[in-house]
């Protein structure tokens, strides 16, 4: 059996909603958010790993500052927090004038300079705390549109949205400046407009294309031909390594309140930007982007690429890419009439907003005789692909009498506080599945009781067909103790196993109906050796057929020799697709070995099934605030010391 040892980089964007203004009655709160990591223990000692930019006079922020998380892992927990504060500029020796003419990079070593360690040893952190909250990785990218939200002490909720970075993308740093020309002024009171501009990368998703603002320019006060700043950006965090992604430029008019004003936009992708950069022959037409409006796409003015190149990454120094495809790849890239003086740079037409229907994506489409290249177990997770849980725990006599200390099933006093090693298993597989699953609901079976003289190899346990979350899985596991049961033999796997295909069967169907993906993973809790080994093999191969793997967890003592046969049949696997994982509880010391041991193939698994089958990841389903459940707030105490 192959293990799936990997970690996967992600992304991690922010946004905030409602937020309580911090500044008094005729100011706002200028919300920035610190992120730090505690691992695999949600009490572990915090150590800031990201910071974003500061959004100004604005209490509905969308930051622009991309985190980056390393080393997740399927089956591990992965705690960050987030907090989020009111920046004071007096504090950080700056005024917000001074700062609205940095882009949001420079910005950003601000916050990082004025929220320091150093800092926070001294007693010294200046911005007030609007809240903080506490994220598993995992159960955000088991949340429908891979969002996670939680209200924060002080009012209002933060949203964090995650997203695999791309192992094959473009590596390095974008550098590159704009200009505009001749924009439309939409100054109130007859002042001058005053520019910035934002950048933000189109994220597909089923309901229809979103944008996620990836960067903020620096504003240019009182200019309709302004300069923006040059800037270098990580390409990971703009544009997630993908040059063809689609990009889109929007320019606004600032405003202290933070009501900006929309003065027109444009679209392109990375490559595009390159590829306006490029050399033009002499006497050749300039490139030009045309900023438009958005509701009737109306010319409003032109924007020049005065610099752009990749630095670093995959290849050096490139100003554009090697392929012929050049200068078509910016999906509203058009040609100017008018020539340029300065032959070394290039102009873009900026409009007033297009619509999003309008948007076409400027990848091109593989050929179909070109096979499609493996995906990631995690791009099935952010393309929507629901993980079931289905539980089925042993009742036969190998586990000793219920009643007798030291024996499996044996529960302790309430006052004890102590589990028998069952609930522990339950709890420590449960808790980590049961985020990958959004209805959070499960089917729990047993095996190996007689009832009415009668042995039966599958029995619901609890009152529902699926029960709710691990509370439930284990109310359902110690209301069998409260049903005439009598404990019997053989060991048998058999049945449990066929009602776990078809239910995966079942689970698959249903989600298709929604364009989605599901797959269930079976757990076995069991204290003795199967009993029909060749009966069980046949069963597993058939199993194989379906969107299902079989995790089998010996509990207790005895001798499980008898499971070897699980790693020895791959050969008999018609499909070639191992779906078995056998591990024993006494070998592990903590719930995070225990999980990952457990978990570790699934991920390989589940690729395995669908893959060869044809069948690739959904697209990221995105969110809307409005229909995110939003978590209660942490406890008081995590807020004002998580950043140690």
């Amino acid at each position: 059996m192959s293990s799936s040892g990997t970690t996967t980089r992600l992304q991690l964007s922010l946004s905030g909603k409602d937020l309580k203004n911090l500044s008094g009655l005729f100011e706002m709160s200028d919300p920035f958010a610190v992120v730090t990591f505690r691992g695999s223990n949600q009490d572990n000692k915090p150590e800031i790993i990201g910071r974003t930019d500061v959004v100004f006079n604005n209490l509905n922020p969308n930051w622009s500052t991309i985190v980056f998380l390393d080393g997740y892992k399927f089956g591990v927990p992965f705690y960050i927090d987030v907090g989020v504060f009111d920046f004071d500029a007096k504090a950080a020796g700056t005024t917000e004038k001074k700062l609205q003419k940095n882009d949001a990079h420079t910005n950003l070593n601000i916050v990082c300079d004025s929220s320091s360690h150093a800092l926070l040893r001294k007693g010294q952190f200046p911005h007030r705390v609007m809240g903080t909250a506490l994220f598993e990785v995992g159960e955000i990218l088991g949340s429908r549109g891979n969002v996670g939200s939680k209200s924060l002490q002080t009012g209002g909720a933060i949203y964090a949205h995650i997203e695999r970075c791309r192992e094959d993308g473009e590596k390095g740093k974008f550098c590159f400046q704009l200009r505009a020309f001749k924009l439309k002024n939409v100054g109130s009171l007859g002042m001058i407009s005053c520019p910035f501009f934002e950048l933000l990368r189109k994220v597909e998703r089923p309901t229809g294309a979103t944008w996620v603002k990836v960067y903020q320019s620096n504003v240019v006060r009182r200019e309709l031909q302004p300069i923006w700043n040059e800037s270098t950006l990580d390409l990971e965090a703009i544009c997630n390594g993908d040059l063809n992604r689609a990009m889109k430029i929007v320019i606004w008019d600032h405003r202290r309140s933070g009501k900006h004003k929309h003065m027109g936009e444009f679209e392109t992708t990375v490559q595009g930007l390159l590829n306006a950069r490029e050399p033009v022959p002499q006497g050749s037409d300039v490139i030009s982007f045309t900023v438009s409006k958005q509701d009737n796409g109306k010319p409003i003015g032109r924007c020049e690429v005065m610099k752009a190149a990749i630095l670093g990454g995959n290849n050096n120094n490139k100003s554009s890419s090697n392929n012929n495809h050049s200068r078509k790849s910016s999906s509203s890239s058009s040609t100017s009439p008018k020539k340029n003086s300065k032959r070394n740079s290039s102009t873009v037409q900026v409009t007033e907003r297009m619509s999003s229907a309008s948007i076409s994506s400027p990848v091109a489409a593989a050929p179909a005789n070109i096979p499609q290249p493996r995906p990631a177990f995690i791009d099935y997770l952010t393309g929507g692909c629901q993980i079931s849980l289905a539980v089925a725990i042993d009742f036969t006599a190998s586990n000793g009498d219920p009643r007798v200390p030291g024996t499996p099933h044996y529960f302790h006093n309430t006052g004890d506080k102590q589990w028998n090693d069952y609930e522990k298993a339950i709890f420590a597989v449960g808790s980590i599945l049961a985020k990958y699953d959004s209805d959070n609901k499960f089917p729990v079976w047993g095996f190996g009781a007689k009832y009415n003289d009668k042995v039966r190899h599958c029995f619901q346990c609890g009152t529902e067909v699926e029960v709710e979350g691990v509370q439930g899985i284990m109310d359902a596991y110690r209301g069998v103790f409260r049903t005439p049961l009598r404990m019997s033999f053989p060991t048998r796997f058999t049945e449990v196993i066929n009602t776990a295909a078809g239910y995966a069967q079942h689970e698959q169907e249903a989600a298709r109906e929604e364009d989605h993906l599901s797959y269930t993973i079976l757990l076995i809790l069991t204290a003795g050796n199967v009993e029909d080994v060749q009966a069980t093999k046949n069963r597993l191969i058939a199993a194989s057929k379906e969107p299902l793997s079989v995790v089998i967890l010996g509990i207790g003592d005895a001798d499980f020799s008898g499971m070897e046969f699980l790693d020895s049949f791959d050969a008999e696997i018609e499909s070639g697709r191992d779906i078995t994982k056998f591990v024993q509880f006494n070998d592990y010391k903590s719930y995070t070995a225990l999980t990952e041991a457990v978990l570790d193939e699934i991920p390989d698994q589940l690729v395995d099934y669908f893959y060869e089958r044809g069948v690739m990841p959904g697209q990221d389903e995105g969110f809307n605030q409005d229909e995110v459940e939003i978590q209660a707030p942490d406890d008081d105490e995590r807020t004002f010391t998580f950043l140690g």
